[in-house]
């Protein structure tokens, strides 16, 4: 006798499919996604960088009092104001500076009468005074003179105004006296003492204008007009609106040896960041500890090996920012 099958209706194969093939089917797929995660992330490690940004400290080059802080925009420079180079950060009255010019002018003007005293009595000698030797004051009293006006003018000068004239002095001729040759050679050393003194003044009052060495942003400022400065001390501090590297670490644990050449992928920690080739440009030559805000714990101490990596030239990262790294070993030359 024949058997006959009753044939089953596409709900109930369905159903049947649903509860078995399906989940055969999606197992399958799981697994294969795993291992193809596995395999890619096996020759990869994580690691978290930071965004270096250059931070340049203003200072005062000398003790004085802080005149004023300078902005053309708002009168006076403040925290998160933008600032280009070359921009007057501060101004200092050096009252120190002041006292030396003081010092200065009154020995130019000893030195002065010094030339004048020996201009009289070679006149009072009776006999004719020597060209030469009227031509070498002369040019001695001019040249303390210009010495003399540039150290009394209060305003700083440029260095070409800062410098008295480099002509070179009328030579003595043979018959002038022994004792009056000696007594000019003095005045002329004395003379040139002076110049250096005045060219090192000069130079200290172009210091009194502190101008910004970069471009960016204050993000401290110490002092205000009114306070007094030492030498040395902190008046403000610009940080650069973008960052040159990003410093990275690779975990103490990995396998990973780090080598120069090596390619990373960069992701920032945003919404919607993309992900951004880079390479390693040098490696670190000793572990350290990773910053506290770097840590997947922040109490719990991290340490790793730091790598420098280039800036990516499409990225729009501030300095200070965080990204997550991922190194490459297939890449690594």
């Amino acid at each position: 006798m024949e058997e006959k099958r009753i044939p089953l209706a596409w709900t109930v194969r369905w159903r049947r499919i649903r509860s078995q093939t399906i989940p055969i089917a999606c197992f399958a797929a799981a697994l294969f996604a795993s291992g193809w995660l596995w395999r890619w992330h096996g020759a990869s490690v994580q690691g978290v960088g930071e965004v270096d940004g250059l931070r340049v400290d203003i200072t005062s080059p000398t003790a004085g009092l802080v005149i004023a802080l300078p902005s053309q925009r708002r009168g006076q420079w403040t925290v998160f104001d933008r600032v280009t180079a070359g921009d007057i950060i501060a101004r200092i009255d050096d009252q120190q500076l002041e006292a030396t010019k003081s010092l200065l002018r009154r020995d130019v003007k000893d030195l002065i009468d010094q030339v004048k005293q020996l201009e009289e009595q070679q006149a009072a000698g009776g006999a004719e005074v020597d060209e030469s030797v009227r031509r070498a004051l002369a040019y001695e009293q001019s040249r303390l003179q210009a010495i003399e006006q540039l150290a009394s003018t209060p305003a700083p000068m440029g260095a070409n105004e800062a410098r008295p004239s480099d002509a070179a002095p009328p030579e003595l001729s043979e018959q002038v006296a022994a004792e009056t040759r000696d007594e000019i050679v003095r005045m002329r050393e004395a003379r040139r003492a002076l110049d250096v003194r005045w060219e090192e003044l000069s130079l200290r009052t172009g210091l009194l204008e502190i101008p910004a060495p970069i471009s960016g942003t204050l993000v401290n400022v110490y002092c205000w007009p009114g306070q007094i400065v030492h030498p040395g001390g902190l008046i403000a501090t610009i940080a650069a609106d973008h960052g040159q590297h990003i410093v990275g670490y690779v975990p103490e644990h990995s396998t990973i040896q780090p080598k120069v050449g090596m390619r990373v992928t960069l992701r920032a920690r945003m919404s919607g960041a993309p992900r951004l080739t880079s390479e390693i440009e040098e490696v670190g030559q000793m572990i350290e500890q990773l910053p506290a805000h770097q840590r997947a714990i922040a109490n719990l101490p991290q340490w790793g090996l730091p790598v420098r990596i280039k800036m990516p030239a499409e990225a729009v990262l501030k300095p200070g920012a965080l990204v997550d790294i991922v190194f490459h070993t297939a890449d690594a030359r």
